[in-house]
């Protein structure tokens, strides 16, 4: 499965072996009834009960004649990397595969992702999971006992007046609106025999409470100056270009509205002053100067 492959190749992964009794993935909607050409969101959460889980995978299921998908939104999961983000695979299908490192709590309950749809026709709009699995934190990657439970919401016929959560759901979900950018983060340097050939690569994550995150874009430089054209559109793990560790690098995150967050990682090994190719430029011109002076100072002294 695609976790189970994903989730032996994170380097930062800590276990804590756990044996506990069975999991729930739930729904939650924002309303259970909606009026039709409205908006309704559909929270997916994953409780755990003594199980530490890190990783989760499935398909939520939706009838696509009554709901069709406005928004998915997993900047606020407690899933961090994604070997297949949430998205709309195929008709009343939204598949994901999400992990966390080293895992979190038992006895807790998590967001795994949000979908916001929009009502199509009146009708009772029921919500599945199939093909689910959840992993512990054991080491091992075992599978999790885990209840899968259903939810639904009514769409109703369409009145003068609309409901105050549609509002709201539209003013969130507006770019125009979200004037912030991403949270902090800070990337981080790993290696692993089994991810891209043993290579150094590059982690990192982060959230946007508002629009949601759009994209990142990283690039390496030998000094600390950024180039305009050199940025570089990619996802978390990127394998590093330079493997000596010697660069900057440069990772920037958009959200939705393109509000910009810039982190910056100072290289691993810097150059000793004397590696540079500007130092020794320095001592050749020196040494050509001295030099000069000195066949001067012999032909001033010859001449008298």
């Amino acid at each position: 499965m695609k976790i189970k492959y994903f989730f032996f190749l994170l380097l930062i992964i800590f276990f804590a072996p756990n044996i506990g009794r069975a999991s729930k993935m739930i729904f939650e909607p924002s309303s259970s009834i909606v009026q039709k050409d409205e908006l309704v969101k559909i929270n997916l959460y994953l409780a755990t009960e003594e199980d530490r889980i890190n990783a989760a995978e499935g398909e939520l299921i939706f009838p696509n004649d009554l709901l069709s998908v406005y928004n998915i939104n997993y900047s606020n999961s407690i899933l961090n990397f994604w070997p297949e983000k949430p998205h709309l695979g195929r008709d009343g299908v939204i598949s994901f595969s999400g992990v966390t490192p080293g895992g979190f709590g038992s006895n807790s309950r998590n967001l795994l992702f949000s979908v916001v749809f929009k009502a199509l026709k009146e009708g009772k709009a029921e919500f599945g999971i199939q093909k689910a699995l959840a992993l512990k934190d054991d080491g091992a990657g075992t599978s999790s006992d885990l209840k899968l439970e259903k939810g639904s919401i009514t769409v109703t016929a369409k009145s003068s007046s609309p409901t105050l959560a549609s509002g709201k759901l539209l003013q969130e979900l507006d770019p125009k609106n979200d004037k912030e950018p991403p949270e902090s983060f800070t990337p981080l340097i790993g290696s692993n025999p089994d991810l891209f050939t043993g290579k150094y690569f590059l982690v990192f994550t982060t959230n946007d409470k508002q629009s949601g995150i759009d994209h990142y874009e990283i690039q390496e430089s030998k000094n600390k100056s950024i180039k305009d054209n050199a940025w570089i559109k990619t996802e978390s793990p990127y394998p590093l270009i330079d493997q000596a560790l010697r660069s900057f690098i440069f990772i920037r995150v958009f959200d939705q509205a393109q509000n910009v967050r810039l982190e910056t990682l100072s290289p691993l090994y810097p150059h000793k002053f004397y590696q540079s190719a500007g130092f020794w430029v320095i001592i050749v011109l020196v040494c050509f100067m001295l030099l000069f002076l000195k066949r001067k100072w012999v032909s001033f002294h010859n001449d008298k």
